[in-house]
């Protein structure tokens, strides 16, 4: 016998989409996501006595060292640090400085040489700390006996580093922002020791910077000693090689100075260019006079010219000449030049000119020789000149050739002179700045004796413990958190069990829960009516007609939940039965306050009288079948087919069947009960079930085909998981009502 009735279709609506009523407040409202700071907010009131009792311990704590701590007093010295450079060479280096990190690099190094090591040895050695009672009965040790006053150079030495070591720990260099101000603090359990040790440390840092300036100018001193000595040797060898290689050469050079200024450098000239700049200049004078005498034989040729021109034989010759230029031309016209007549004629025309050139020389002869005399001399002495200019430019090309390798000897000899100048000019420097003492460190103010302690401090010892309780119960709050997987909160239900939510069941301080149910203005009561609201829109055909309760474990609130939903159908006259299958632990009979008699244990062992198995609710008049007496193989009658044929024939008089099924987990029960019925409500105790076991029970279902419906959070305290969305307000109306 099967279900005549074909298994509802669950709806694909999110848990997060409201239907009406109770349903709305509760399935929309708690499929809403969380703000996160609401989330944190939450976990820290789930555990606040943690918190609280955590940050209670730390300030506990922090107030017993407070008062068990010993005595620090801190003095204070104040010393000026000035920007100052020294340089043994005086010339720029390759790389550009850049000012700004120049100064950080400065005032850095200046804090680590405060904080140095030898620092702090000078300090021990200067106030003798190794030996001094009240410094060691201070820092826990004890003053020397008067045996041990002479100590062996080790065993001092070896004191004054382990003091030192210690100074260095109680000392701290604290530079005044935006100024060349440092402060020297010095912390310990003496107020006079600390002012003491703080004062010293000043007065030797600038007793050491002026040794470490000394220092660089005594080693500045024997480093230009030494490259002075070296420079010299070789200038000298330099000079020896040039002196040599002009002899060997042939190269004789003089001083000149290129201005009447008797201080001007001199320039070394080789005497045969001297001699190429005093031909060049007589030449220039000869060409001048050659130019001169041509000049004047011109001027006397023409005047002589102008007295022939008015002799009758020159003009009879140069009218002669015009005659024979006449018929030449006529000839050129038809005939070359090589023609006879034509050349006749043109020895003819030269024989004239000669002939006029006679006639005139006749006429002024006298003054065309003597400047024509005068040109001729000065033409040769011209060309002389120009021949031994142009000699001499030969052999100084020569010379040049030959004073290559000289002027470069020579201007290693200038470099070497020059470099051996200035080095000597900055030694002279070096001397005399460094014997005069100058300082780049005053101080300021000097230590006081402080008179209250610096620490320890109740005010900020209570802050820091405060910021440790605050981390360490953030640390345990978060571990706590972390272990706890409970589901607490109808959010976390959906997350975890991937469920539509159908309501939420409010915890209640009434020992008998079913009490609650029947309660109709009871917050239970109007929460499983949400419940059932939810049911009706969970698939295409409303509730379905045979459902079944179950939860993970035992005691989450399942039977209640049963007998509830069943209730609440009854009450809004839908008929509906509830059928008690946990048949190893029944629940129902106790639930309606009947004895366990006959009943779903009976029907699957063969018994059909099923109708006689029914009971009804004294209050309520509701329909129920008890799980009957336990069987030794209960797994075995609901994996048969009776427990589908109670569900069918129930199914023809109820319109609703709801069984109460047993939990998933350890038990193989629901999954069989699961398979034949139309849908599964999950019933999910808040702050119960692991979700670990949840999932695995809900992943049994699914493997086993059952449809599940969504899941109820039952046993929920809203003060305790500080949800914030008011139950009194949506369930508990009936607890405000007046007059009660």
């Amino acid at each position: 016998m099967t279900d005549a009735t074909p298994k509802s279709q669950p709806l694909p609506v999110p848990a997060s989409q409201t239907a009406e009523g109770d349903q709305g407040r509760q399935a929309g409202g708690f499929a809403t996501a969380m703000p996160w700071i609401l989330q944190y907010w939450r976990v820290a009131l789930r555990w606040k006595w943690v918190i609280i009792g955590t940050i209670i311990a730390c300030l506990i704590g922090g107030a017993v060292y407070t008062m068990l701590a010993q005595r620090i007093y801190t003095a204070n010295a104040r010393i000026e640090v000035s920007r100052t450079e020294s340089k043994v060479l005086n010339m720029s280096g390759v790389e550009p400085e850049r000012g700004g990190r120049v100064e950080q690099e400065f005032y850095q190094t200046q804090y680590n040489l405060l904080r140095a090591r030898s620092q702090a040895a000078r300090v021990a050695k200067s106030l003798n700390l190794a030996r001094d009672p009240t410094f060691l009965a201070a820092f826990g040790g004890k003053a020397p006996p008067s045996s041990l006053r002479v100590m062996s150079k080790a065993e001092l030495d070896a004191a004054t580093r382990g003091v030192a070591s210690v100074l260095g720990s109680m000392v701290q260099i604290k530079p005044v922002i935006g100024s060349a101000l440092v402060d020297i603090s010095v912390s310990t359990p003496n107020p006079e020791l600390s002012a003491k040790i703080a004062n010293s440390w000043a007065e030797n840092f600038i007793a050491g910077n002026l040794e470490r300036r000394y220092d660089s100018a005594s080693y500045a001193r024997r480093f230009l000693e030494d490259q002075l000595q070296q420079t010299k040797a070789k200038m000298e060898e330099a000079e020896r090689e040039m002196m040599s290689y002009a002899e060997r050469q042939g190269i004789l050079t003089i001083a000149q100075s290129d201005s009447s200024d008797p201080k001007a450098p001199t320039v070394e000239r080789s005497i045969m260019a001297t001699d190429l700049v005093a031909l060049n200049d007589a030449l220039n004078k000869a060409t001048i006079e050659r130019i001169a005498a041509e000049s004047a034989l011109k001027a006397a040729t023409g005047q002589a010219s102008a007295l022939a021109s008015g002799s009758a034989s020159v003009a009879g010759l140069r009218q002669r000449k015009a005659d024979l230029q006449s018929e030449y031309a006529k000839l050129m016209v038809i005939f070359q030049p090589d023609y006879p007549p034509a050349q006749a004629l043109d020895r003819q025309i030269k024989e004239v000119d000669r002939a006029i050139n006679a006639e005139q020389n006749q006429v002024g002869g006298s003054n065309v020789a003597t400047a024509r005399a005068a040109y001729t001399a000065a033409a040769a002495r011209e060309e002389e000149l120009r021949s031994r200019v142009s000699g001499t430019k030969v052999n100084l090309v020569d010379e040049r050739r030959r004073s290559v390798q000289y002027g470069i000897l020579q201007r290693e000899v200038d470099t070497n002179r020059e470099l051996y100048d200035g080095l000597l000019q900055r030694y002279k420097e070096v001397g005399i700045a460094g014997g005069v003492g100058t300082n780049n460190v005053a101080i300021v103010d000097r230590a006081l004796v402080p008179g209250v302690p610096s620490s320890p401090r109740l005010t900020s010892n209570m802050f820091t413990a405060l910021l440790i309780g605050l981390a360490l119960a953030a640390l345990l709050t978060i571990i706590l958190a972390q272990i706890d997987t409970t589901v607490r909160d109808p959010a976390e239900a959906q997350e975890v069990t991937d469920l539509p939510l159908l309501g939420v069941i409010p915890d209640t301080d009434n020992e008998l829960a079913i009490e609650e149910v029947r309660d109709r203005k009871s917050s239970q009561s109007e929460a499983y009516l949400s419940v059932q609201t939810a049911l009706r829109f969970s698939t295409t055909t409303g509730v379905p007609r045979s459902l079944m309760c179950t939860s993970t474990r035992k005691g989450e609130g399942k039977s209640t939940s049963s007998y509830a939903l069943a209730l609440s159908l009854h009450r809004i006259g839908r008929s509906a039965i509830i059928v008690d299958c946990d048949l190893r632990s029944p629940s129902v009979h106790r639930l309606a306050g009947v004895a366990n008699g006959a009943g779903t244990s009976n029907f699957l062992s063969g018994n059909n009288d099923i109708m006689a198995m029914i009971h009804h609710d004294e209050q309520d008049g509701l329909p129920f079948i008890t799980a009957g007496p336990m069987p030794p193989n209960a797994a075995e009658l609901l994996s048969s087919d009776r427990i589908a044929d109670l569900v069918a024939a129930l199914g023809q008089h109820f319109q609703h069947v709801v069984l109460d099924a047993p939990p998933v987990l350890g038990l193989a029960d629901s999954p069989l009960l699961a398979s034949k019925v139309e849908g599964v409500v999950y019933c999910v105790e808040a702050e119960g079930a692991r979700t670990n076991a949840i999932r695995y029970s809900l992943a049994r279902l699914r493997a086993a085909g059952a449809t599940l419906l969504g899941v109820v959070l039952t046993k929920f305290d809203e003060k305790r998981a500080y949800y914030g969305y008011g139950y009194e307000y949506g369930y508990g109306y009936a607890d405000t009502q007046p007059g009660e």
